[in-house]
This record gives C-alpha cells, structure tokens and sequence, in this order.
C-alpha cells in the first residue's frame, strides 16, 4: 500500500500486554550492558525452533519469528534494526516494535524467487547501522549463536571481532517487569483453565488426543496463541514415563498414572503446570511417589526468596526425592517468560542468587520409573517477602478423579 502498513487491530483492550514503549527500553538496556563490554554491535538471532528459537527476537521486538530466521542488529547507541526473510516482513510491518526493518539476501530460500521485497546483504545491513551511531563497527557480540546459520557467522568473522555475549541478555531478561508479570499470571490463569478442561474430559475410554484437544481449546479461547511445549496427555506406565511425553490414540483406563504437561503460550509469554492424574486408585507406588514429589516442592518453595542462592534451593528437593531413591532426571528450578525453560536455569554449577521479582518454575520430576511417571510443576513470583503462586486455586499432586 506505496510503503504504508496499516497496523494490526486488536480486541483484547482487557487483557494485559507488554507496552511498545517497554521493546525499546529492553534494546537500551543491552545498549548500556554494550558500552561497558566495548561492544559496537549486537547481532540477536532467533529461529522458528518451536521451544526455543523464537525468544529472542519476541522479547526484543514482539516479532514471533515463523519460517524464516531474523536477528536484531542493535548498535551501542542509536536505533536498532530488525532483519529478517522476505516472506515475514508483511507480518513484520504490523506486528514488530522497533524503528527498522530490513530483508536479508541471507534469510531467503534458495530455490525461491521475491520480487515483492528490496533485499541487502546483511554486510550491507550492518553498514547502515554505522549511521545511526559513532565511529566504524569493529567489535560484534553474538546472542543466540546456536540460531544462526554457521555461514552467516563465518561470514561476520571474516570482517569483524565476534564475542559472545549470551549473558547480557540472560542479565536482562532474568527478572521481569510489572507489565511482564501481569502477562505472566494471565497465562497461568489459561494454564489453569486448560487443567480444569483436562479433568472434565478425562473418562474411561476417551483417548488421550481428545483430552489434549478440550485443554487447547478452552486455553485457545482465553487468547493462547498456541503451546511453548506440545500439551502432554500421556496414561499407562509406558506412554507416561518418558521425560517428554507423546499424545496418542492409546484410550484411558481407571487406576492407571495420566501425566499431564500444560505450557500454554499467550504475547509470546509461558506458564507450565504439571499434574498426575487417575481415574480412582493408580496403587500405592505412585501415590507415594506424589506425595514425596509435593513435600520437595515445598522445600523449595519455602526458600524462594532474594538473595539465595538458586542452585541450593533446587537441590532440596533432590534430598527429599533421595529418601526413597528418587533421582531426578533434570533441573527441578529454572525462570519462565518467553521461553518456557530458560535461563536462569539454577543447575548445581550456576552461582547466580534469586532475585526480586523472577519468576520461576517449581518442577519436579519423577520419570523412568517401572510404574510410568509424572512431573508436579507450578510457577512462582519471587517477592522479597517469598513465593507468591501465579496459580493457587488448582490442588498439587496427585488428582483422583471418581
């Protein structure tokens, strides 16, 4: 439309949503973080990996990258650009919050054809991001490497210093503004919503598919733009022990574990919750399984607060899930925003103290057992006067349904 996008509408007045003015102030933040590391340049990369690619790029300018890869050029001072394929920058126009937008010869496909777009070279690109600041590029810090094309970055190295500077964005994203948190509880409300719909579906004889489909649905409803994590129904001792579960046709049967794995995704934004389910008494085992799992949960939870050491609160509940031989398979303690698993990830050699105002996952895993498995997962606020639970109306542990 000769170069003018009209911008997206939207109906969700009462819902809350992260402020465009808070994108910006997100890039100036890594700004201040780049004059002291003496960095020139950051090259901020995303893909459409469905669990983690994405992040980056959403958080900095609430583009959800789909299809093709982009990275966010953000120079020490002045405006950033985002950089991406020809078949996302109509979407681009009308969804991204920053001051520039760019196609890059690089991010097209191969074996395609784009005479709609005007295209550079992302060396080009990054020529016209000199303007807008002091002095000739030398210096580059990459964040999210692992997304971008090896090509690209042996291209980049050839003509400047690369650094990694990974930790300045976990620096900054690690506790979350006012906005964030309101968007954070609305996704565990829909996290929650999308329990509620598991256990009215869950009846002999109706198949896990079907149980998955009323979750998404009344999650869909309440403004999930889709899941970070496919929604996990898995019943039976096989389908259940897996630490990533498959839904399936396999049909429910009473006393028998259901795990169920919730990660509703909305403005980008995660919650998770996990649950064991039953349809009347799944056996001793596993009922004892579930109530060591909530009593390492509340070890955990009792410690959450600023100033602790993260890695010590999340190795409580490895003592408590030892008493009876439990070992668990993967971190029970790590942050949740725009990816649901992300850094800071409290594992037993991360030194980093719990903040006011993070917000974190209580995941405690109990899989691989001979009688399946099943996760207890909830999120909380770190307050300086404790943890606060972003969903305290649905009962943990284990559910048993009549």
């Amino acid at each position: 439309i000769n170069g003018v996008w009209p911008k997206k509408e939207t109906t969700m007045k009462h819902l809350p949503v992260i402020p465009e003015s808070e994108f910006k102030q997100r890039r100036e933040a890594l700004q201040a973080r780049m004059a002291e590391a003496g960095v020139d340049l950051l090259v901020v990369n995303s893909n459409d990996r469905s669990t983690h690619g994405h992040g980056n790029i959403r958080y900095l300018t609430d583009f959800a990258t789909h299809f093709e890869p982009s990275c966010c050029l953000i120079p020490r001072s002045g405006e950033s650009v985002l950089v991406l394929g020809p078949e996302s920058e109509a979407l681009a126009e009308i969804t991204a919050k920053i001051e520039h937008i760019y196609v890059a010869e690089e991010y097209t496909h191969p074996e395609e054809e784009y005479p709609c777009s005007t295209m550079y070279s992302l060396k080009e690109i990054i020529k016209k991001t000199e303007h807008t600041r002091e002095g000739e590029i030398r210096k580059i810090g990459i964040i999210g490497e692992e997304f971008m094309d090896p090509a690209i970055g042996a291209a980049l190295k050839k003509n400047y210093e690369l650094v990694s500077a990974d930790t300045m964005m976990i620096d900054v994203r690690s506790t979350k503004s006012e906005a964030e948190i309101k968007v954070i509880e609305y996704t565990y409300k829909i996290a929650g919503a999308g329990l509620k719909a598991a256990l009215g579906a869950i009846k002999e004889g109706v198949t896990e598919y079907e149980v998955a489909a009323e979750i998404e649905y009344a999650m869909r409803k309440m403004g999930s733009e889709g899941v970070g994590i496919d929604t996990m129904v898995a019943s039976g001792v096989a389908n259940s022990r897996p630490i990533i579960a498959r839904t399936t046709f396999r049909r429910i049967k009473p006393k028998e574990i259901i795990h169920l794995s919730i990660i509703p995704k909305y403005q980008g934004y995660h919650a998770a919750i996990g649950r064991p389910v039953s349809i009347g008494d799944p056996g001793a085992s596993v009922v004892e399984a579930a109530e060591l799992t909530v009593l390492a949960q509340d070890e955990m939870i009792a410690n959450l607060r600023p100033g602790v050491l993260g890695r010590e609160v999340e190795n409580l509940s490895r003592v408590v899930m030892a008493r009876k031989g439990f070992v668990l398979p993967y971190i029970a303690l790590h942050s949740v925003g725009v990816l649901e698993f992300e850094p800071p990830i409290f594992f037993s050699k991360n030194d980093r103290k719990l903040e006011e105002n993070m917000i974190v996952s209580v995941d405690v895993p109990c899989f691989l057992n001979p009688w399946g498995g099943f996760r207890i997962e909830d999120g909380y606020r770190v307050t300086k006067d404790g943890a606060v639970p972003l969903l305290d109306s649905v009962q943990r542990g284990l559910i048993v349904l009549d």
